[in-house]
């Protein structure tokens, strides 16, 4: 039995809901609208705040869930919507919402819904091991940037709401998704990673919900999925985008309703995770184009994380070689400094991964020596900054004045490039002031970021 406030300023909406649940067992205190939501709040506590989403007045829905985080935080939040993919909703969600209801709502659903809140609010009760923060050591970096990141990883392990993680492929999705697991209560449960865009379209269903004997040719034994394996833990959809429309919409139902039924199957099996969805694409874009689910979309961006590219953070270059020596056994010092120099100018389009990738190659070209910018220069597929302008200028400024100039000008422009139009950290990169990047842009008359 819970003590409920249930909200709605439909009467007939709020005495049908009022009723499915006091025949359930529950107590039920009755309000119109936020005025008297906050009424009672002051006057006794809850156990469930459910609330209509649009009521009369502008985010009256929002109004309550803001009232219910603050004043009665013990409480689960619930939302009715007739909107499933509603932005308010998803915003609702972020706010503090433990999940929300699409109308018509039965009494079976609205049932199943209080038991998992009630059920999540007693285990979070039950759990007494802090979550720990996202080390440094495991993504490393000293930039404000990836700072953030952890911050935001740190707060996302210490939650149950799904997490969709963004970023160019190399920036360290799954490192990301990983950390999440691991610093989270589910740590002990199963951490399952499931490649969206390596498995055939054909055999999706089976290896996502698993199948019975029988159901097709070559089911020769029951099999769960990796949906099931999951139970308990955190299932890793890395590449969601790449997900067919048919399973996009199977799996939202899976999200919903926390259930799960096998190929061939009738039976439908409880499951416990937590998602943590991952992809490189835009999938706002792949929204308005029709190539992914907009209901499914809002589901997986509660907490959405995006991995900064690396030429986006130079300054983490030299802790990530660092790092990488370390784990391969390596004294970090062997890389010398001309060398991380020019790595930090290298535009590095495969990321973390393409630098793993020079570094083992000049680790083997090396014979023990030291990592330099002349095996840097004989392992890297495309020239070295430094090379690019020397052989250019020579060629095209006979002049020495004009050639130092242009000079000026192709390290000041690749700057700013690689930090994507930030006259800060374009300055930090080339060991100048900020003043003095900006009187030589003056001079050499080039635009800064707002013309």
């Amino acid at each position: 039995m819970a003590e409920i406030l249930l909200v709605d300023d439909d009467a007939n909406a709020r005495r049908l809901l009022g009723m499915a649940l006091e025949l359930s067992g529950h107590d039920v205190v009755y309000c119109d609208g936020p005025d008297t939501a906050a009424q009672a709040m002051t006057e006794q506590g809850f156990d469930i705040v459910l609330t209509d989403l649009r009521m009369e007045g502008r985010d009256a829905g929002l109004d309550v869930v803001r009232m219910a985080v603050e004043r009665q935080p013990e409480a689960s939040v619930l939302l009715i919507t007739a909107y499933a993919s509603s932005e308010t909703a998803v915003a609702a969600i972020k706010l503090g919402a433990f999940d929300y209801l699409t109308k018509p709502v039965s009494s079976e659903e609205l049932g199943e819904a209080i038991e998992r809140a009630l059920r999540e609010s007693a285990s979070e009760t039950d759990r007494e091991a802090p979550v720990a923060s996202v080390d440094a050591e495991s993504l490393a970096g000293v930039s404000s940037l990836i700072q953030r990141v952890r911050e935001r990883l740190h707060r996302a392990a210490s939650s149950e709401f799904t997490v969709l993680i963004t970023g160019e492929s190399g920036t360290g999705k799954e490192l990301a998704a990983r950390l999440v697991h691991r610093h989270s209560k589910r740590a002990s449960g199963p951490f399952v990673p499931v490649n969206c865009g390596a498995i055939p379209e054909g055999l999706f269903e089976s290896e996502l919900f698993g199948h019975r004997r029988g159901a097709f040719t070559g089911a020769e034994s029951d099999r769960p999925g990796m949906i099931e394996s999951a139970n308990g833990g955190t299932l890793f959809l890395d590449e969601i985008g790449e997900m067919p429309m048919i399973m996009q919409v199977k799996l939202l139902r899976v999200l919903q309703e926390r259930k799960v039924r096998r190929v061939g199957d009738e039976l439908e099996r409880d499951v416990d995770i937590r998602v943590v969805a991952a992809t490189n694409r835009d999938l706002h874009r792949e929204v308005q184009q029709g190539n992914f689910r907009e209901d499914l979309f809002f589901r997986l961006n509660v907490l959405p994380i995006h991995m900064p590219a690396l030429r986006q953070r130079p300054e983490d270059i030299p802790e990530i070689a660092a790092q990488l020596m370390r784990k391969w056994g390596l004294t970090e010092n062997r890389i010398s400094p001309a060398c991380l120099k020019y790595l930090q100018r290298l535009p590095l389009p495969g990321n973390v991964r393409e630098l793993e990738n020079l570094l083992q190659r000049m680790i083997a070209l090396s014979d023990g020596g030291e990592l330099d910018e002349s095996l840097l220069r004989e392992v890297c597929v495309q020239p070295l900054p430094q090379d690019t302008i020397s052989l250019a200028m020579l060629e095209a400024y006979p002049d020495l004045d004009a050639m130092m100039e242009q000079i000026e000008k192709t390290m000041l422009e690749q700057a700013l490039q690689q930090c994507d139009g930030n006259m800060t950290r374009a300055a930090e990169l080339l060991g100048i002031s900020f003043r003095s990047i900006r009187y030589r842009m003056q001079k050499l008359g080039l635009k800064g970021p707002d013309g």
